[in-house]
């Protein structure tokens, strides 16, 4: 009894590792317009959403019936439901970006998130999303999906669960690896290489046109800070009269680096 409850809620684990995978995947390359592969790991699941569905499901099916009224217990999975995913999001994003020193996600990359966001971990509207989630998955998800693994038998059961099991650990040792192996080579990058790297992995993302325009608005930035050291320097000259000094001629050189642009 005890190994058939626990192949079970290790296979709807999984099963809510995928549809999480399938889900973010989808938001994702909607909001940017080509395919994205979300997650930390290479294959198509992500383990946050496996615990957040199991989570779900221990939480909101006992309130499932809490009060007679349905709309009362709607509402409670709802509240409750937002604020365990939020609080679960928020303490896995502190720990994966001191464990990784990675964001793994961020809600400024979105412009519907990043106006309500807390540290770019959570965010008001992915809050509402998750109550949204929770009500769908404890009155009608859950079912399915537990009517589904309840079909299966047991040994199958087993068999699908350890295969996932080495899947999941083969790929998670592979990218932490890969993450530290990064880490160590940008130690040892000077400056230029470092930049160079990063310029490579950056335009790898498709993300060309952003990075444009931030380069834009740094050289732009950098140039208005000029223009008001230049003004400030003239204001503090008596009757406008340059002196003969070296910083009269560093400034000169940058007026006309400024005119020729």
């Amino acid at each position: 009894m005890f190994l058939e409850t626990f192949l079970y809620w290790i296979f709807l684990f999984y099963l809510y590792n995928v549809m999480g995978w399938v889900l973010e995947s989808a938001i994702e390359s909607v909001s940017h317009k080509r395919f994205i592969n979300r997650g930390f790991l290479t294959g198509p699941y992500i383990p946050i959403y496996g615990i957040g569905g199991i989570l779900f499901s221990l939480i909101g099916i006992p309130l499932k019936a809490f009060y007679p009224n349905p709309y009362i217990n709607i509402i409670l999975v709802f509240v409750v439901g937002a604020l365990s995913a939020t609080t679960l999001e928020y303490a896995a994003g502190s720990f994966l970006e001191r464990a990784f020193k990675k964001q793994l996600w961020d809600y400024s990359a979105l412009k519907i998130t990043n106006k309500f966001s807390y540290k770019n971990r959570i965010s008001l509207v992915s809050s509402l999303f998750w109550g949204v989630c929770s009500v769908f998955m404890t009155f009608f998800l859950y079912d399915v999906v537990s009517t589904f693994t309840l079909s299966l038998n047991m040994y199958l059961l087993a068999a699908l669960s350890a295969v996932m099991t080495l899947i999941i650990g083969f790929d998670a040792i592979v990218q932490i690896k890969r993450h530290v192996n990064i880490q160590e080579t940008l130690k040892k990058l000077s400056y230029e290489q470092l930049r160079e790297f990063l310029m490579k992995n950056l335009l790898k993302t498709g993300k060309r046109r952003q990075i444009r325009e931030f380069r834009d608005a740094v050289f732009k930035n950098i140039n208005e800070n000029i223009k008001k050291n230049i003004e400030t320097i003239r204001r503090l000259r008596p009757n406008g009269e340059p002196e003969n000094n070296g910083t009269d001629v560093e400034t000169a050189k940058q007026e006309k680096e400024l005119e020729l642009e």
